[in-house]
């Protein structure tokens, strides 16, 4: 299966703050996550994983991504410059990526951040995003992935197709009338 995230923050204090994340301490934040994660992805399923991994000590993020199920494909985000030097947590780290599924008949842009417009946004390719913590309202077929927005894990790809074939059709049409 093919999963997306955004925004763990693990080891991250001030997130739950930020956030408003319903969690006492990092610590129960950060193994909440982690049971989400593990709940839902199995050992060869891919993640891409939109940006904010960990704001912590380099140990404190491996042990963390060592416990994660998946092969972890990484798209930085604003608060990954500890990740330098750490890169083999992980398949690869990007700044930008398009995924194409079912034969590639959909194309997905992944980006740390939202998007008005991308590659093919007019032709109903599909962009998701991290960074506004659910603070943001889709435009046209974009999404962001986030924790904050998808119960605290990963989201799959089927509801993510799921979720975008219930927007109403006029505010697609609607989004592509503005490029």
């Amino acid at each position: 299966m093919i999963w997306f995230t955004s925004d763990t923050h693990f080891g991250h204090k001030n997130i739950l703050q930020y956030c408003e994340r319903p969690f006492d301490s990092i610590e129960e934040h950060d193994e909440a996550l982690i049971q989400n994660w593990n709940d839902r992805v199995h050992k060869g399923d891919v993640v891409y994983h939109l940006g904010d991994f960990a704001l912590c000590s380099q140990d404190k993020a491996r042990e963390i991504a060592g416990r994660l199920n998946g092969n972890i494909y990484l798209l930085l985000g604003n608060h990954d410059k500890g990740i330098k030097g750490m890169e083999d947590m992980f398949v690869w780290v990007r700044h930008y990526h398009e995924v194409k599924t079912k034969g590639d008949y959909r194309k997905i842009c992944l980006l740390h951040y939202a998007q008005r417009v991308w590659n093919g946004s007019h032709r109903g390719t599909y962009h998701l995003y991290g960074h506004s913590h659910g603070d943001l309202d889709d435009h046209g077929y974009s999404t962001d992935v986030g924790v904050d927005r998808w119960s605290y894990g990963p989201v799959s790809l089927e509801e993510i197709e799921a979720y975008m074939e219930e927007k109403p059709r006029d505010a697609i049409l609607e989004a592509r009338h503005h490029l």
